[in-house]
């Protein structure tokens, strides 16, 4: 219940905002001189919830046929972004070996991380998936992650910019002005409810990334499976 107040305190703040000035636009999505780039720990759909997610998607493109949609190959689960992507981020700077060490004592006693996808709630630059645990896997995971790096000197960011605790999906940036904004809002509420489906996932991926996880620019560093031993 306290994750769906949490959902529902972000989309009513987002309204309040998109009511006044309408919806903003992401002006980097199209820059190619976005260079900024992170190190994130994340979690892929599988096929069937992919396909899922794609039902809305489609849905969207209908009406917003010139904004961002992502990719079935970049959707994602974000666990942890352990570095924040910034420009001037390199991996040659860092001993990945440290950071592995870290994220494996973080996964002692870690088992598979099950979602439930359900619903859709909108940002004042994006539309969103609703994911909710099943069991305490990813918080407890979160909760390791952070007190492993706590004590360590290495270069990190977790929850600088705020403290994760949704299990939610971005599928929807805006790239261009949306005119069509009560269109926007109605399908978001006929998705306020939807069923995407649930998930077990038995692996995690450790990423170099950019700001929207594109599989062109993603490179996976490593991937453990859960559980982990």
């Amino acid at each position: 219940m306290e994750l769906r107040n949490h959902y529902a305190n972000l989309h009513n703040s987002a309204l309040s905002i998109i009511n006044k000035e309408g919806f903003s636009q992401d002006a980097d999505l199209d820059n190619p001189m976005d260079l900024r780039r992170g190190l994130t720990l994340l979690l892929r759909p599988n096929l069937q919830v992919k396909e899922a997610f794609e039902t809305f998607i489609h849905k969207a493109q209908h009406i917003l046929p010139d904004q961002y949609f992502y990719q079935a190959a970049d959707l994602h689960v974000t666990v942890m972004p352990i570095i924040s992507c910034y420009e001037g981020f390199s991996l040659e700077k860092l001993d990945l070996d440290k950071y592995e060490s870290l994220i494996q004592k973080a996964l002692e006693g870690i088992g598979k991380i099950e979602l439930n996808f359900e619903g859709v709630f909108t940002s004042p630059s994006c539309l969103i998936i609703k994911g909710y645990p099943l069991n305490d896997a990813l918080t407890r995971f979160r909760q390791n992650l952070r007190n492993s790096f706590a004590t360590s000197k290495v270069e990190q960011s977790l929850d600088k910019r705020y403290k994760l605790v949704t299990a939610h999906s971005t599928v929807v940036r805006f790239s261009k002005p949306i005119e069509e904004v009560n269109a926007v809002l109605a399908l978001v509420d006929a998705f306020s409810n939807h069923k995407f489906g649930q998930q077990a996932f038995d692996q995690v991926e450790f990423v170099f990334n950019d700001w929207y996880q594109r599989k062109s620019i993603v490179k996976t560093l490593n991937t453990y499976t859960l559980p982990f031993r």
